[in-house]
């Protein structure tokens, strides 16, 4: 069992002071209900997304990993454009719960700044 998310974009505000933390200040919690991995993922390549994982201090509870090229966000049809915010061709916000490699659960924010579905004790709190 693992929780994915994602994130608009590494070092962005709303994602470096409170999508990421979210989930590595409640990680025992995580790992209390049984999650293997919590997983954040940005449009964003690996190395930009290790350099900012080990500046959170966030790379012993969170995996994160770098879909580069916008393709995992294409294929699950949660892509976005938000060229007009400087950030280019990256995702939704959002989070899954996802058991047996099947998604059990999908919050998707209404809007790109907003932080409402995709925390971490939203989605602990539905599993």
């Amino acid at each position: 069992m693992y929780c994915v998310y994602h994130v608009q974009g590494a070092y962005t505000g709303v994602c470096s002071q409170q999508h990421v933390p979210s989930y590595k200040n409640i990680i025992d919690k995580f790992k209390a209900k049984g999650i293997d991995s919590v997983i954040c993922v940005a449009v964003n390549d690996p190395y930009t997304m290790n350099a900012w994982a080990e500046k959170l201090q966030a790379k012993d509870a969170i995996e994160f990993y770098g879909d580069f090229d916008g393709s995992l966000h294409k294929s699950l049809e949660l892509n976005k454009d938000l060229s007009v915010a400087l950030l280019g061709h990256r995702s939704e916000r959002w989070s899954a719960y996802v058991e047996d490699g099947k998604v059990k659960v999908l919050n998707v924010e209404e809007a790109p700044s907003d932080f409402k579905v995709s925390g971490g004790e939203v989605i602990l709190g539905q599993i």
